[in-house]
């Protein structure tokens, strides 16, 4: 009976610490997230003019770390949305890049400069905030 006991301890405690370790991991993944899209939104403000709002959705970061991207949806004062999927780095300070399409790419092209007025801005995690 205290062989089972003792395997059914084992057994609970490999699982609490697994589970704390995906917990830890989570946590991780969320803040890392947060910081690269706060950084993108800056990016987006300094290299676009009239925008209103952006909503960032489906991060995604390499293993090993050093890749990150989101799918990105910007809509401007004079209603145009473009939606497209861009990498980013935290040292940019301006991000143009992304895969568009010749229309989207017009729009973009459009829209260069900076927004320096508040913009509503939607987070992969489902906060919203004005930055």
């Amino acid at each position: 009976m205290k062989k089972k006991a003792l395997i059914l301890l084992i057994i609970l405690g490999n699982i609490m610490a697994f589970s704390i370790h995906g917990q830890l991991q989570k946590a991780a993944e969320e803040k890392r997230n947060r910081e690269y899209e706060v950084s993108l939104v800056k990016a987006l403000k300094n290299s676009y003019r009239d925008i209103e709002e952006i909503e960032l959705s489906s991060p995604d970061y390499s293993v090993p770390p050093g890749d990150w991207s989101c799918f990105v949806k910007l809509s401007f004062s004079d209603g145009e949305v473009v939606e497209y999927r861009m990498r980013h780095s935290l040292y940019l300070k301006i991000n143009k890049s992304g895969v568009v399409t010749t229309a989207e790419s017009e729009i973009l092209s459009e829209h260069e400069g900076s927004t320096q007025s508040k913009v509503k801005v939607l987070f992969s995690d489902g906060r919203e905030s004005v930055e």
